[in-house]
C-alpha cells in the first residue's frame, strides 16, 4: 500500500500539535478472584450486555436481565425478572449511562422504584454498581442492606481524554475544508465500533453510515445508518469524507476512484494503516493519516468495563 505525507502524522511520529496521551485501562494493586465474584447485570441494552460478556469472559458469574444472549455468549445467564438476575449475587450493575458525551437515558428512571424488593434478594452486604448514587438510591440501598458505589467521576476522565482527541482530529479535517455540518460522512469499522466518534460526528451535524461486517447494530445508533462492507464502492459517490479504523487494505481504488473530488480520507487505523495513499495523491483526494489516534479514544464497552472492574477489584481487595 502506498505511503504519502499526509496533513497529520499523529502519535507515533510525535508531530507538532499532536499530543502523546494514550488511553490505558485503570489499574488495580490486586486483581480479584472472579470465579468467586458474582454479578447481576440489571441493563437490557447492547452496552449492558457487552459488559455483562466482559465480566463472564473475566471469569466472574453473570446474569442478565432480558433474553438470552447468542450461543457464543452463553456464560452469560439470562432471567425475565430482575429478582433472579440478582438473587444471591455480590454486585448488582445498574443500567450503564455514559455521562455528558452521549445520549442520556430516560431521565424519569429511578432504579428504586424500578426493581424495588428484588434488591433484597442480594447476598449480606452486597454493593450496587451504578453510573451515579442518588439520595433516593442510597436510602432504598441501605433500607435492603446493600450499599451504593458509582463511577462517573472515573469513567467521566476517561471521556474527557477522548473527548480531546476528537475534538483535535475534527479540528483537522475542518481545516482540510470538511465542514461536517450537513456532510455525509462514512465510517469504516472492524469488531470495535468507535462509537464516541459516532456520537461526536452526529453532534457536529453530520450524517453518519457505518459500514462494517458486524450484525446487530441496526438501532443502537438512532439516525445512524449501517452498511455491509461490501457495499461501500458502490455507495462512496454519496461521502464527503471516509473515516477508516481498519487495519488493511479496506480503501483502495474502487473506493478512492468513487469518491467525489471534494471528499476527504482519514485513515485512523495504526500501520500500516488502510488507506492507498500514493492512489489518493494521483486522484487529488485529500488524505489525512490520523494513526494512533483511537488509541485515545476507546470503545464505550471497554471504557465502562474498565472502570467498573476496577471497582470491583477496589471493593474485592478492601474486604479481603
Amino acid at each position: 500500500m502506498g505511503r504519502m505525507d499526509s496533513d497529520w502524522e499523529g502519535e507515533y511520529d510525535n508531530a507538532a500539535g499532536c499530543r502523546n496521551t494514550v488511553y490505558t485501562a485503570p489499574q488495580t494493586a490486586v486483581a480479584p478472584e472472579w470465579a468467586s465474584v458474582t454479578i447481576g447485570v440489571l441493563g437490557t441494552q447492547r452496552l449492558d450486555r457487552t459488559i455483562a460478556c466482559m465480566a463472564a469472559a473475566a471469569g466472574a458469574q453473570v446474569a442478565i436481565l432480558g433474553a438470552p444472549l447468542e450461543p457464543r455468549q452463553r456464560a452469560v445467564k439470562a432471567h425475565r425478572d430482575p429478582a433472579s438476575v440478582v438473587k444471591s449475587a455480590r454486585y448488582a450493575i445498574l443500567p450503564v449511562a455514559t455521562p455528558g458525551h452521549v445520549p442520556s437515558p430516560n431521565a424519569s428512571f429511578a432504579p428504586e422504584r424500578a426493581y424495588g424488593s428484588a434488591l433484597g434478594g442480594m447476598s449480606a452486604g452486597a454493593r450496587l454498581i451504578a453510573p451515579r448514587a442518588n439520595a433516593a438510591l442510597t436510602r432504598h440501598a441501605a433500607a435492603l442492606g446493600l450499599t451504593v458505589h458509582d463511577y462517573e467521576e472515573a469513567l467521566q476522565s476517561i471521556l474527557d481524554t477522548a473527548a480531546e482527541a476528537i475534538d483535535e482530529l475534527l479540528s483537522r479535517v475542518e481545516k482540510a475544508g470538511t465542514r461536517l455540518q450537513g456532510s455525509t460522512v462514512c465510517i469504516i469499522a472492524g469488531e470495535r465500533i468507535p462509537d464516541l466518534l459516532v456520537f461526536r460526528l452526529l453532534e457536529a451535524g453530520a450524517r453518519v453510515h457505518i459500514a462494517t461486517n458486524e450484525r446487530g447494530l441496526n438501532g443502537v445508533f438512532p439516525g445512524v445508518a449501517v452498511l455491509p462492507l461490501s457495499e461501500l464502492p458502490v455507495q462512496s459517490p454519496k461521502f464527503d469524507a471516509i473515516f477508516s479504523t481498519i487495519n488493511g487494505p479496506v480503501v483502495d481504488a474502487r473506493e478512492l476512484g468513487s469518491l467525489p473530488d471534494h471528499a476527504l480520507v482519514v485513515d485512523l487505523a495504526d500501520p500500516p494503516g488502510s488507506v492507498d495513499f500514493q492512489l489518493a495523491k494521483q486522484l487529488g483526494r485529500k488524505a489525512i493519516w490520523a494513526r494512533g489516534i483511537l488509541r485515545r479514544v476507546p470503545p464505550l464497552d471497554q471504557a465502562c468495563w474498565s472502570v467498573i472492574a476496577g471497582l470491583i477489584a477496589s471493593l474485592e481487595q478492601n474486604e479481603g
